[in-house]
């Protein structure tokens, strides 16, 4: 079964989440807040990535669209 950009998107995202909550309940336990800090900037960078691959596939349908 083929999965679609909407599936890849939601996966990648939850994907991203589910790191972050291991390295913040990593950094929780173990009193080390860098792998907080850390954690906040991979999910921020997966975030902002799939968000602007997926504005940049909107894009690119609404231009086809339009011709």
């Amino acid at each position: 079964m083929k999965m679609t950009f909407n599936s890849w998107y939601v996966a990648i995202i939850s994907a991203g989440g589910l790191i972050f909550l291991a390295l913040a309940m990593t950094a929780y336990v173990t009193g080390h807040s860098y792998l907080l800090c850390g954690g906040i900037v991979f999910f921020t960078a997966v975030t902002v990535t799939m968000s602007s691959t997926y504005a940049q596939r909107q894009n690119k349908a609404r231009k086809v669209v339009g011709k």
